[in-house]
């Protein structure tokens, strides 16, 4: 038997391993996850409400290892995803706001340094956090969403 007939499988395998390792399902969690904030008007000149909404082409939650959406509901707002990824917060209008994690839940996200999450949006409306490394536990994280002179509202973060 050739060298080339000895090699063919070893280079068949290797093709294999390298297609499997950068298909999209291998790398499904790895997907940053976006919250679309709006706030709402009553037609009464009631007090504004803020709706928090995931609406995304990838929902880190169908992930086998996120386990479902069973306590992560899409259309208030929770998103999943894993440690050290980020979450993006984005208002409709560009309207500042700010979280809180005021709901019992600890902060996962990074406090000090470069990553530091400020949890406050930037004059475009929009927030980015980078959720911290090993040393935060799988779990719901509640917290509160808050714009000047509207109700506040709490949403989730899910994190595997």
């Amino acid at each position: 038997m050739s060298i080339m007939q000895r090699s063919m499988p070893m280079v068949g395998y290797l093709v294999l391993t390298v297609a499997v390792l950068f298909s999209p399902l291998s790398q499904a969690e790895v997907k940053e996850q976006k919250v679309r904030l709006e706030v709402t008007s009553p037609g009464d000149g009631g007090q504004c409400q803020i709706q928090a909404v995931f609406k995304g082409d990838h929902d880190n939650c169908k992930n086998n290892k996120a386990k479902g959406r069973d306590n992560c509901q899409k259309d208030l707002g929770c998103v999943c995803t894993r440690q050290e990824k980020h979450i993006t917060w984005e208002m409709k209008n560009k309207e500042p706001f700010s979280i809180k994690f005021d709901q019992g839940s600890s902060n996962p996200f990074v406090q000090k340094g470069d990553s530091e999450c400020k949890f406050k949006s930037n004059k475009k409306g929009k927030l980015r956090c980078r959720v911290k490394g090993k040393d935060v536990p799988s779990a719901v994280y509640r917290y509160s969403i808050h714009v000047e002179n509207c109700a506040s509202t709490v949403a989730q973060v899910k994190i595997y």
